[in-house]
């Protein structure tokens, strides 16, 4: 009986397994027909609704720039080249600060060199013909005008550069408020 019992569970562990390799033959060949767009649209959908919720109502909201599908999921910051819309995620951050109003802070959640010169668009606060200063490093440590640039339109403010790095951008002479403090401290004997 021992001999019959054997060949019972090795034929029935050679059925189950042929059915798990029929079944994993049949599953691999129906996934290369399976229509992604829907899930596409799903989640182009779920990006609108939260470009909706976030997107113009919270002046200090924060904004990606990832692509997804061929569509950004926020419109706060775009880096072109050449090429078209790089794939990059980022940050703009408004800055509560009293001494530089109208100040937000750009961060690339990587930092690269690019090979050509890409324009970098932000979404902030800012009138058309306004002034907007480009700026790198921090409060603390100083900052180093990178450029200043004119808004060519309300609310958007672009600037070119090849190296995506955190970048301050404001509205205040920021160069021309550090001068004037420094020359505080300077006649005050600090």
């Amino acid at each position: 009986m021992t001999k019959a019992r054997k060949i019972g569970i090795s034929l029935l562990v050679t059925f189950l397994i042929s059915c798990i390799v029929f079944a994993g033959c049949l599953i691999y060949t129906k996934s290369g027909d399976v229509d992604t767009e829907p899930v596409d649209n799903v989640t182009m959908g779920v990006s609108d609704a939260l470009i909706a919720l976030l997107g113009d109502t919270a002046e200090d909201a924060v904004g990606t720039g990832e692509v997804l599908s061929g569509r950004r999921l926020s419109q706060k910051l775009t880096v072109t080249t050449d090429e078209g819309v790089l794939a990059v995620s980022g940050t703009v951050t408004k800055v509560p600060d009293a001494f530089y109003p109208g100040s937000y802070e750009i961060s690339f959640s990587k930092k690269v060199i690019l090979s050509s010169t890409a324009t970098v668009q932000v979404q902030m606060k800012v009138n058309k013909g306004e002034e907007v200063h480009v700026l790198m490093g921090d409060r603390d440590r100083g900052y180093t005008e990178y450029t200043s640039v004119i808004a060519t339109e309300d609310n958007k403010v672009s600037f070119n550069t090849n190296i995506l790095q955190d970048y301050t951008l404001s509205t205040t002479d920021v160069m021309g408020a550090q001068a004037a403090m420094a020359n505080i401290f300077e006649s005050a004997g600090y």
